[in-house]
């Protein structure tokens, strides 16, 4: 480790702790990690000594990378992806001040009020129709896998990690307990990168999802082995950007214009409240942790249903 009268460089430290994380962390985690930490913290903070890193030049960088984003591009970068970076950093500025390599810091940091409200598509009753007639019509494992998701809300990485030994058709249920992603890992070599399946996101992600049995009787036929991928029908998966590709041409072939593949995660959410199924139940259908993260992105109640609300109010009283 290089240092000058014992102090030491973020970015010989960045590593170190990159090291002592591996063991500790799922690999996807860890590419991650490993890519906000070269991406990031070495060209943007790499030549500071931790001796000399304070609470006002980090809340000066957020800033910045709120603004221009550096290094990646000319723009500024997301809230979110700003947080994600700082979580890293705070991770690895704890490890020195816990080894005494540093003094402490405040590490408490306040972001810029952002009025802009994150935009989700959710796919209209007519596109609804159009896709789950398409693949009804055309019914073939990575059409099934567009109306699992539709219908079930399940994110791409859980749905390319499914296999027919997940689902039971005997109880109608779905069980998800697992994700596929390629991860990319970048060292001081290079980059490099593989495909994984591991545990997902988070331990509420583990879920049984049940399903219609009408739809379960549909896919059903196309089982040809349990230990089979349900979207390739093989032994080996399809990866996330793969099966992204093929959505975005189903999209084309039905005249629908481009939209996120999780935009059907979206559109099954909000579907379900709409219907009046409570939140909770959502919730967990979701996989999320918490409940508030289903009501922050998808209870937005529009001008009619508050209409509805205030006339219930009155006539209830009055």
């Amino acid at each position: 480790m290089k240092s000058d009268n014992q102090k030491i460089y973020l970015k010989d430290w960045a590593i170190e702790w990159l090291n002592y994380k591996r063991d500790f962390v799922k690999e996807s985690t860890y590419a991650n990690y490993a890519n906000v930490v070269y991406n990031h913290l070495i060209p943007d903070l790499g030549n500071i000594y931790l001796q000399d890193i304070t609470h006002n030049e980090l809340q000066k960088y957020i800033l910045d990378k709120l603004k221009s984003g550096r290094v990646i591009n000319d723009r500024g970068l997301s809230e979110k992806t700003v947080k994600d970076i700082m979580m890293i950093l705070k991770s690895c500025l704890k490890f020195a001040m816990n080894e005494e390599k540093m003094s402490q810091i405040n590490l408490d940091f306040i972001y810029p009020k952002n009025h802009k409200k994150q935009k989700i598509y959710v796919l209209t009753k007519r596109e609804q129709r159009k896709i789950t007639e398409y693949a009804l019509n055309n019914l073939n494992p990575r059409n099934v896998g567009i109306l699992i998701s539709l219908y079930s809300g399940i994110r791409i990485g859980e749905l390319c990690a499914l296999k027919w030994s997940d689902i039971d058709f005997k109880n109608n249920i779905i069980r998800i307990n697992k994700t596929l992603q390629r991860i990319y890992l970048k060292n001081v070599n290079g980059i490099t990168s593989k495909v994984v399946v591991s545990s997902p996101k988070t331990i509420h992600s583990n879920r049984d999802i049940p399903m219609n049995r009408d739809f379960a009787a549909i896919i059903k036929p196309l089982k040809l082995n349990s230990k089979c991928y349900v979207l390739s029908s093989t032994m080996e998966g399809i990866e996330p950007r793969a099966y992204r590709k093929y959505f975005n041409t189903t999209l084309k072939k039905l005249k629908i214009k481009p939209i996120n593949f999780h935009s059907l995660r979206h559109t099954f959410a909000t579907n379900c409240i709409s219907l009046g199924i409570d939140y909770k139940t959502v919730s967990e259908l979701l996989g999320h942790s918490d409940i508030s993260i289903t009501l922050n992105l998808y209870v937005h109640p529009n001008l009619s249903q508050k209409k509805k609300c205030m006339n219930m109010i009155w006539k209830n009283h009055c």
